[in-house]
């Protein structure tokens, strides 16, 4: 599992060059974008066709991680973050 954090000076290589390199690799199970100043994710989870995106967002999302018996409450990955405004 890989886990980026984006950024306007980041995202293009993150969702291009990056996500396509990373999604090559054979034993990745997910690979999550983290939006840098909302509560929100990208996740490219490997299914049985490749990968399929699932976004997240908001103080209630939650991101199930099966492959490490794990969950990640989407609000604790920004704790200690200062957020945009709404």
């Amino acid at each position: 599992m890989i886990i980026e954090v984006l950024s306007d000076s980041t995202r293009r290589v993150d969702e291009g060059e990056k996500k396509d390199a990373y999604l090559t690799i054979p034993k990745l199970s997910a690979y999550i974008l983290l939006e840098q100043n909302v509560i929100a994710a990208s996740c490219y989870r490997r299914c049985e066709q490749g990968f399929q995106l699932e976004y997240f967002a908001g103080e209630d999302a939650v991101i199930e991680l099966s492959t490490v018996e794990a969950t990640l409450q989407l609000p604790d990955a920004y704790e200690g973050v200062q957020l945009e405004s709404s």
